[in-house]
């Protein structure tokens, strides 16, 4: 399965791992955190990140290939079809509901590892969603990631993640 995309993926990757430091600073050195390095509850719940993220971008992709279609059944040709399609859902197959819905709870449950479990060793959430994802050669998850134009979460009046 290849998704269909319009944008670099490697800008994508930048900008997402990027973004978060505007609103809360970042740390070189837990910025860089590996994997390998982090909690075995961070482990864990990734696996699990991983599995449903597999699943839903099976269901994303799908939906974007109709979506391209539809235009296509209109008459237009595909590379338009493509470029209208993200212009009327900028984040591509990275904008299906299930997708999102999967990125916001794991950056919470990211979040909440950090907090509650492990915080003197915190991995930062756009590392868990998106470099990790990078650096087990996930190359659709990464490509369907990267869609994103931001990330889908904020602060509360707290300054905590919601």
């Amino acid at each position: 399965m290849t998704l269909i995309t319009l944008r670099s993926t490697e800008d994508g990757i930048a900008r997402l791992l990027a973004q978060p430091g505007d609103i809360k600073p970042r740390r070189d050195d837990i910025r860089r955190s590996t994997l390998e390095e982090a909690s075995a509850e961070h482990q864990e719940v990734f696996g699990d990140y991983v599995a449903d993220l597999t699943t839903a971008c099976g269901i994303a992709d799908k939906w974007w290939e109709d979506t391209v279609n539809a235009q296509v059944k209109k008459g237009m040709d595909r590379d338009d079809a493509i470029a209208v399609s993200f212009n009327r859902r900028w984040a591509g197959p990275a904008a299906h509901p299930k997708v999102v819905w999967i990125v916001r709870l794991y950056w919470l449950a990211c979040d909440k590892i950090n907090t509650d479990f492990v915080p003197g060793k915190p991995v930062y959430p756009e590392t868990f969603l998106l470099k990790w994802l990078v650096d087990a050669g996930e190359k659709e998850l990464v490509q369907l990631i990267a869609c994103m134009p931001y990330w889908p979460v904020g602060l509360d009046e707290n300054g905590d993640w919601s």
